[in-house]
């Protein structure tokens, strides 16, 4: 089931009868049963209505730390309005307990359960076979994007006829990943890793949470310029963002991308400002140790 709003939104949840959701920590059920039992004790005025029948019994369920996946289903898919009014301090509460559960358990189980993503940008089901193989592609020329960032770095091949080296060979040393300097984007001025380096996949969960759930307010629907065709390497890097399924070169798209690709409004300022975020709070080590790194070369030459 895909999550079109709530706590979930965008994320491809377990049916109802999955384990998954018999296995939700003790902790997160127990913090949301106190909530929940406070929500419904009286119930807002918002769940009496009719259309919030559902997410009414759900709480009463997760009050009673009784739910089961139906439960879940309807907490984790259902808007911020349906458990109360917006000044509702009560509601709020339950609604960030849920996105705690999304976050600290169900995405990573369903992450788990889907495995791990293919990192070579190869095409998957759910992707267009335009925007798929543009993903992993040098996006096209004056599309604001990252400029040379995804240019493809030729791969060593062993000479004809090269055979096993000798016992007494040395083993080649193992060479840097390729860095890519930012022209524009988050990263502007930056020198990042390459497409394939480990350490994108070494970004925290939270940060991701939240870039999925921006990507998603922002291709439903897409609009402005990520709708044009110049632009459809950016726009499958949002949509691997949304689906929580980033490579190394969905990462380098979005953070050498210009503001003004993503659109105009509050659904493109909160994405590019999360893309800061995760900068800020998640530099990544080659951009940590470019100093050290630089001034090795020179130190050799002195010495």
């Amino acid at each position: 089931m895909l999550a079109v709003a709530g706590p979930a939104q965008g994320l491809l949840l377990p049916g109802a009868a999955d384990s998954v959701w018999r296995n939700v920590p003790m902790h997160l059920r127990v913090n949301l049963a106190g909530a929940a039992y406070r929500l419904v004790t009286p119930e807002q005025p918002v769940l009496r209505e009719k259309k919030n029948r559902d997410v009414k019994f759900a709480l009463k369920a997760a009050g009673g730390r009784r739910a089961t996946g139906r439960h879940w289903l309807v907490l984790l898919s259902s808007p911020r309005e349906s458990f109360g009014s917006g000044r509702s301090e009560r509601a709020d509460r339950v609604y960030e307990l849920l996105q705690r559960v999304v976050a600290e358990y169900v995405a990573p189980a369903v992450e788990a359960t889907t495995g791990a993503e293919p990192e070579d940008g190869t095409e998957t089901a759910a992707e267009r076979p335009g925007e798929a193989r543009a993903a992993g592609a040098l996006p096209e020329a004056g599309d604001g994007g990252s400029g040379g960032a995804l240019e493809a770095e030729p791969k060593s091949r062993p000479a004809a006829g090269q055979g096993a080296p000798s016992e007494g060979a040395r083993p080649p040393e193992p060479r840097a990943t390729p860095q890519v300097k930012a022209e524009a984007g988050a990263a502007r001025g930056l020198l990042l890793p390459g497409k394939d380096d480990p350490s994108w996949s070494t970004v925290p969960l939270l940060l991701r949470q939240s870039l999925r759930m921006t990507a998603h307010s922002l291709m439903t629907p897409v609009s402005g310029p990520l709708k044009a065709q110049k632009h459809q390497g950016v726009r499958a890097a949002v949509r691997a963002a949304q689906r929580m399924r980033m490579t190394g070169a969905h990462w380098l798209v979005l953070l050498t991308t210009d503001r003004e690709i993503f659109g105009k409004g509050e659904k493109a300022d909160a994405l590019y400002g999360v893309l800061s975020q995760i900068l800020a709070e998640h530099p990544m080590p080659l951009v940590q140790d470019q100093g050290r790194r630089d001034a090795v070369p020179e130190e050799t030459a002195t010495g």
